[in-house]
This record gives structure tokens, C-alpha cells and sequence, in this order.
């Protein structure tokens, strides 16, 4: 754990050793990184080892999008019994904004009641849209990845900083790989996509952790989002590329593809409406962002992304949610009076 944080998480470790029942909430920007800090707060509880890991840890996260009431089952089994090795049991729910109601609302009810010797901790990128009854009923800690880390790792890469910069600042996993990376071993040849690929396996490889996987595929997504802005034909190319968005793995497909176009139109009011470029997310496409103009719907269609990523089901149309998708980036990214005609 970095030393910006150290002294909270002790200071939480000693919260949860001397509560009972206790309930805590960590919220940030950075799903990762919560669980990341989650799993370093219970490691610090007295006499943990591999064996209470086993036994008095239960780890629930998202399946096919959601959380659903067989998750909560888990937690009710869990709590039945006493802990065989250790003083306390931790359940540890990740995304947690993704619980359906009906998951919730079971939840809830382990929430009011739980065992003296049960501790919850939640991770949520997004606290409001949890039930307010839930709300109440943990004790919100904001945790975010130091600044000091990405300032680190700037002057560590310097100049190749721009190819990694945009996936180590929105995921930790990324961002910890990179750190630890001697600087030699990062190469343009490492991070580039194979020349008339059409990168299919980017889309369908949704379970891949490898960093430099993730940052390749992140790199074939915004090309691909690129595609849509200065393509003049939209709809031919949205009738070819809407079928890679279906089958399985649709729901997280279509979830990636809405974050980094509410990446690229955040870049874009940056861009558009302040002269803080050092705020902008996406230093690899600056100099591409400065021929645009934000559109009179860009602030409409970031918030509809920003809606979308909290979504609890993942029963939804691939096909609407990648049009949709699409035609917010398209309809917004206006050529600026400088560099060109707008687009239709």
C-alpha cells in the first residue's frame, strides 16, 4: 500500500478490529483500486493467513453485469457460523451498484442484523445510486488512487508515458503493472496493434487482465470510436460493426465501448470549454481533440454514458446500446471553424 494511504488503512483496520457488525462503504473513481485497498484493510486483521482466507473471507463480485439474489444467498451461508480460525468474518462486495433490487433489498436486511463478529465492506464507484436504506446503513470512506503515483510514473516513462498514460490513470491494475515495470522492457513495438488486423479479439477477450492486453484493446476501442467520427458513411460502418458487439460477452463489450466514449467526451468539454489540457484523460489523442469542437449535446450524451455505466442488469439490446453509443460521439465532435466542415 502506498504511503498515502497507509495511515488510513490502519486507522480503518483498527475500526474494524474493535467494532462488532461493523458495515463500511469505500467509494472512489477507481473500481480496482477499491478492491485493491479492500483486500489490503482485511489482510491486516490479526493472525490473517492463507487459512482464515479460505474460511472467513467471501468475495462476491458482478456475473454477466449484476448481482444477483444467489450472491446475497452466499453471504447468508457465510454468516451462519462462527469463525473456526480467526475473531471475525469480512465479505467483501465489489461494484456494488451493480446489485439488482432484488439484491439489494436482501442485503439490506443482513445489513440491519448483522453477526457480532461479520464485517461488510462495500466498493462502489457510484454511492448515490445505491439504496438510499443501504446508504444509511454502511459508513462512506472516499479512497482514490494518490496523485502522487501518476506523478511518479510520469517521471519514471517521461516520453512513453503518453502510449500508457490515459489506461494507467483509469485503472489501478494498469497503473501498478507499469510501476513495477522496469522502463527498457516498454517498447512502441510492445503496445502497437498488428498492422490490417481488424482486432475482433479485443472485443471478444473481455475476461483478459493482462495490462498490456487491456491497454491494446484500449487502444483498438478508441480507433474504432475514431472511425465513427470521420467516417462520412455512419450507418454503413455502424451495419458492419454492430454484429462484433453481440454474442457473448455483449453486456461488458458495450460497457467498454460506452466508457471511453464518455472518456473521449469528457476530453472534449475539457478541450472545448477550459484551456486545462492537463486535464485531459486522453494525452495520446491531443493533438487530434484540438481540430474538434464540442457539440450543443455533448454534456447530454456524457451524462446518458455516465447513467448507463451504473446500470444493475445486464439485460439490455447490444445493437441500441452501440448506436446509441455510437451516434453520441458522432453527433457531438464538430470539426472547429479552423480545420474543416462539421459532420453531418
Amino acid at each position: 500500500m502506498d504511503s498515502t494511504n497507509r495511515d488510513l488503512i490502519m486507522r480503518l483496520s483498527r475500526i474494524l478490529a474493535g467494532g462488532a457488525g461493523l458495515s463500511i462503504a469505500l467509494t472512489g473513481r477507481d473500481g480496482r483500486y477499491l478492491k485493491t485497498f479492500s483486500e489490503d484493510l482485511i489482510g491486516l486483521d490479526f493472525s490473517w493467513d492463507r487459512k482464515r482466507l479460505t474460511e472467513d473471507f467471501l468475495l462476491i463480485e458482478p456475473e454477466n453485469g449484476n448481482i444477483g439474489i444467489e450472491k446475497v444467498r452466499e453471504i447468508e451461508a457465510h454468516f451462519l457460523h462462527r469463525p473456526p480460525a480467526g475473531r471475525r468474518k469480512f465479505i467483501l462486495i465489489t461494484e456494488c451498484e451493480r446489485m439488482t433490487l432484488e439484491s439489494a433489498n436482501a442485503l439490506l436486511k443482513i445489513l440491519e442484523e448483522p453477526p457480532d463478529f461479520g464485517r461488510i465492506i462495500l466498493n462502489t464507484t457510484s454511492w448515490n445510486s445505491l439504496l438510499a436504506t443501504i446508504r444509511s446503513r454502511a459508513i462512506p470512506i472516499s479512497i482514490e488512487v494518490p496523485d502522487t503515483l501518476m506523478e511518479e510514473m510520469k517521471r519514471k516513462y517521461r516520453d512513453k508515458i503518453v502510449d500508457i498514460y490515459a489506461g494507467s490513470l483509469e485503472d489501478y491494475s494498469i497503473l501498478s503493472y507499469f510501476m513495477d515495470l522496469d522502463t527498457e522492457a516498454l517498447t512502441v513495438d510492445a503496445l502497437a496493434l498488428p498492422e490490417g488486423e481488424d482486432g475482433v479479439e479485443y472485443l471478444e477477450d473481455v475476461q483478459n487482465e493482462d495490462p498490456i492486453f487491456k491497454i491494446k484493446r484500449r487502444k483498438f476501442y478508441m480507433n474504432l470510436i475514431k472511425r465513427f467520427i470521420t467516417e462520412s458513411d455512419f450507418f454503413a460502418l455502424a451495419g458492419k460493426i454492430a454484429p462484433w458487439f453481440g454474442g457473448a460477452g455483449s453486456f461488458e463489450k458495450c460497457r467498454l465501448l460506452v466508457f471511453y466514449s464518455r472518456g473521449l467526451l469528457r476530453d472534449l468539454l475539457v478541450v472545448s470549454k477550459t484551456s486545462l489540457w492537463s486535464r485531459v484523460v486522453n494525452i495520446d489523442l491531443l493533438e487530434w481533440l484540438m481540430e474538434y469542437r464540442e457539440g450543443p449535446n455533448t454534456l447530454e450524451d456524457f451524462l446518458w454514458c455516465d447513467r448507463f455505466l451504473r446500470r444493475r442488469t445486464a439485460s439490455l439490446n447490444p445493437t441500441l446500446v452501440f448506436f446509441r453509443a455510437m451516434y453520441s460521439v458522432r453527433r457531438n465532435f464538430n470539426r472547429d471553424s479552423a480545420g474543416g466542415k462539421m459532420n453531418a
